[in-house]
């Protein structure tokens, strides 16, 4: 007995923090990526759902703490009921809320999808979209199954338990839509998005095994590499990356994005054409470079005799030459 009522007051107070968590923000986290008005206006309307949600949820805890122990052990009279049903609602506030969030990430991952498919264009590099669109679908179709279940419920902790486990999976699901939505959005680019519980380059290799890969039309793709002056021997050199694929990008497509006097420099790495602009003995010129190139995202890479450094250890190398 005692069991129980410690569990709902520890709910009630776990519930009451997570007021703070049903922001527009909290669900943009870690993320870059553009939206329309009416889809913003849309995550403005999933939130001020989800908080609907809190505060059903609230009043039926506030219902349960003013019953007497027998009246919940009985489970049979109009209070215990009527807190039952305001569970059950909430539960269908929260579905609702996250829903609209879910839905606007998804429309937008489809969106850039269907362009694709116009174009007949498929490439390894949108493979990490793939796998966080998929890993949300599955995590949203458990939520709308343990919903289900929660309708026939009749036990307030059993409901609430169950109704935060769906909770949980909608989160994680916006989530990964999101960051679909991100890796689509900055394609061609490629990043290092460092997302807590990223997926790794060997765990694709392993999930994507030799995707088939079609060219494109010439109109957006070049079939031949654009040659790049290598650097001057063992010298540590700084550029810009704007842009990286799997397969050749036509120049006239890459001038879509970046409108810069610098030439654009090709180089192929790791089964990855990589588009760079700059070159520099200074890690300072390169940065300038990018904060003015006008790509978002754009960032400083270092290479030393063709072979890719990181920013720290190229910095280690000018001041310790060896």
């Amino acid at each position: 007995m005692k069991a129980k009522i410690n569990l709902l007051l520890f709910l009630i107070i776990t519930t009451c923090l997570q007021a703070q968590e049903f922001s527009v923000t909290n669900y943009r986290k870690g993320l870059n990526i553009k939206l329309d008005v009416s889809d913003e206006k849309r995550l403005d309307k999933g939130v001020e759902t989800l908080i609907d949600g809190l505060i059903i949820e609230n009043d039926a805890l506030s219902i349960f703490k003013t019953m007497s122990d027998t009246e919940k052990i009985a489970g049979i009279s109009p209070d215990y009921n009527k807190a039952i049903k305001k569970l059950l609602q909430a539960s269908e506030k929260y579905k609702e809320g996250h829903l609209l969030l879910y839905t606007v990430y998804k429309e937008n991952c489809e969106k850039f999808v269907d362009v694709n498919k116009k174009l007949q264009h498929y490439a390894s590099g949108i493979n990490k979209a793939k796998y966080y669109e998929q890993k949300g679908e599955k995590n949203h179709d458990k939520s709308l199954k343990i919903r289900e279940i929660i309708l026939i419920a009749d036990k307030p902790e059993w409901i609430q338990y169950k109704m935060h486990e769906a909770l949980e999976l909608e989160k994680l699901a916006i989530r990964d839509k999101g960051r679909a939505l991100n890796i689509y959005q900055d394609f061609p680019v490629e990043y290092d998005y460092r997302w807590e519980d990223d997926v790794t380059s060997e765990q694709l290799a392993k999930i994507y095994k030799n995707p088939i890969v079609n060219v494109p039309s010439d109109e957006v793709f070049k079939k031949k590499p654009v040659p790049l002056d290598k650097p001057k021997e063992e010298a540590v050199v700084f550029r810009v990356q704007i842009a990286a694929h799997t397969i050749h990008i036509k120049n006239d497509y890459i001038r879509t994005f970046y409108t810069g006097k610098d030439s654009v420099k090709e180089i192929k790495e790791n089964n990855w054409y990589k588009y760079q602009i700059g070159n520099f003995d200074n890690y300072a010129d390169a940065d300038s470079l990018q904060k003015v190139c006008r790509v978002p995202r754009a960032f400083v890479v270092a290479y030393q005799d063709s072979t890719k450094l990181s920013i720290k250890e190229a910095l280690k190398r000018l001041q310790h030459p060896q």
